[in-house]
């Protein structure tokens, strides 16, 4: 078998389907996969970096004890979701809706907070700058 048999030649609108295999620690450059679909997928332990994500759609997917850094998630939405144990620093989260998710023990530091709303939601222990919200809302109802 030649060498040149073993080369991968990419090529334009090609269609390629992997199913029951195993590519553990691969390494994928420069490849566009836009559109692609990704069903019953390991990627435990995978590095992103460079990666446009526009427009993609996660669903049923865990993401347990993940690092998000330098993100750019304009008109995001979490819906539904655990992101426990996840960390999201130096990043831009315009417009971002967040549905039904547990916060619980959450810290945000040096945030730009501005038009943020909050509504509906269970502010046991809550504190902004060392200020317990809950207490000062009930101060503020009774006045």
């Amino acid at each position: 078998m030649s060498d040149t048999s073993s080369i991968f030649e990419p090529g334009f609108d090609k269609k390629v389907e992997i199913s029951y295999d195993n590519l553990p620690n691969s390494t994928f450059d420069d490849v566009n996969l836009g559109g692609a679909r990704f069903n019953n997928v390991s990627l435990k332990n995978a590095t992103f970096e460079d990666v446009n994500m526009d427009e993609a759609k996660f669903d049923n997917i865990s993401m347990k004890a993940s690092n998000f850094t330098d993100i750019y998630m304009v008109n995001s939405r979490f819906l539904g979701v655990n992101i426990s144990n996840s960390r999201f620093g130096c990043s831009i989260m315009n417009n971002v809706e967040f549905k039904n998710p547990d916060l619980k023990n959450s810290q945000f530091v040096h945030c730009d907070l501005t038009g943020v709303e909050i509504s509906d939601c269970k502010i046991d222990g809550l504190k902004i700058n060392g200020i317990d919200i809950q207490k000062l809302l009930e101060q503020h109802e009774k006045e």
